[in-house]
């Protein structure tokens, strides 16, 4: 149980700004906190519920949509977003490998990085404000949750593309099967509230998107990296909102 409450320390310190407590650090045990990344996204996404939630009261939907996307963004410590702008600038204005990775090591965002999250927080915004207030929580969650399985899939089925010291040098080892079982059980646990015709559109969505980013990597530098990785959650995040966009008046 100390291993597993270590590990879960890990995966909120790398991939939140929730405080935690103290962590016996080592790249093993951060590869290990996969295991916990759906589960990051699971309380990320409650709290952003939560805050909905309370919101709701005092503000205007939109307005409430508006604070509880930010807070969240706060929560994550915008690591995804950021790998998401890196992502854009990196692939939108790299000519070979060595410049594309050289771009989105770089600290500042380029033309690209700032045109891709100004559309990703429109869409968000816009999505969640069409899928209705009574659904917004739970849509929260599960797409939290699910998205972050999607980064441990391509750890698992690709190759780690930069070379030397970086901030995602953990994700060079596949995880082992216990870290792979482990949060695909927390990232389906949410989608158990959802309505199966969003998960049966979802489902294969995120493999479609997985699949084609996989591809598309591999060919221009040879891999992922952790700014690959970002935007995968983020694009599998947007896609879950779309859907539930699509299929919530259907079935209402």
């Amino acid at each position: 149980m100390k291993q597993q409450l270590n590990l879960f320390f890990h995966a909120l310190l790398f991939y939140s700004r929730i405080p935690a407590g103290k962590i016996d650090y080592s790249e093993e045990n951060l590869t290990k906190a996969f295991r916990y990344f759906p589960l990051v996204g699971i309380i990320v996404g409650a709290f952003g519920g939560g805050i909905f939630l309370l919101s709701q009261w005092i503000f205007p939907i939109p307005v409430a949509l508006v604070i509880a996307i930010s807070i969240m963004t706060l929560a994550t410590g915008a690591l995804h977003e950021d790998g998401l702008s890196d992502f854009f600038d990196g692939f939108g204005g790299g000519r070979d490998k060595e410049h594309i990775l050289a771009i989105m090591k770089e600290s500042t965002i380029g033309a690209y990085g700032v045109i891709a999250l100004i559309l990703l927080f429109l869409l968000k915004f816009v999505l969640l404000l069409s899928i209705g207030p009574s659904h917004i929580v739970m849509a929260f969650i599960a797409a939290h949750a699910s998205s972050r399985m999607m980064p441990i899939i391509l750890v698992n089925s690709s190759h780690y593309a930069r070379t030397g010291n970086s901030k995602a040098m953990h994700t060079r080892k596949k995880t082992d099967r216990s870290t792979l079982l482990i949060a695909l059980a927390f990232s389906v646990a949410p989608l158990i509230f959802m309505p199966w015709q969003i998960i049966a559109i979802v489902v294969p969505l995120y493999a479609i998107i997985v699949i084609l980013l996989k591809k598309y990597t591999e060919r221009k530098i040879g891999g992922f990296t952790g700014d690959v990785l970002g935007a995968l959650q983020q694009f599998t995040e947007l896609t879950f909102y779309l859907v539930c966009v699509a299929i919530y008046p259907a079935i209402n």
